[in-house]
């Protein structure tokens, strides 16, 4: 391989494209190939086969997003949605003795119902 004008440009791996998802400022953006390929030594045609490559083994996903539009995020990992899945069921309790919007009532020692 060249590094001189007009030479072959150097091989592009897929772990320099996703070195160019994690040197973004806003990690949550999803990239096109043109703006990975702007990163990157490539052509969008490299960039896009490399993409396809990491979407293959699941390193990164994609989605259509207009007539040939195609957008590139790496997904975040299991542990990770587990987690978040898990803080979310814990916010989302109702205090005690509410379910589901509805109240409860508790007998009181002379008999009556008290409403909570």
């Amino acid at each position: 391989m060249t590094n001189s004008a007009g030479g072959r440009k150097p091989r592009v791996t897929p772990e320099d494209v996703l070195d160019v998802f994690d040197a973004r400022e806003d990690r949550a953006e999803p990239l096109t190939s043109n703006e990975v390929a702007e990163e990157l030594p490539c052509t969008r045609r490299t960039a896009l086969n490399r993409l396809h490559e990491l979407n293959e083994s699941g390193d990164v996903a994609s989605k259509k997003v207009g007539g040939r539009s195609v957008v590139w995020w790496v997904p975040l990992p299991v542990d990770t949605l587990d987690a978040r899945a898990s803080a979310d069921a814990s916010t989302d309790t109702p205090p005690d003795g509410e379910r589901n919007g509805t109240e409860t009532s508790e007998d009181t020692s002379d008999g009556e119902n008290v409403r909570k």
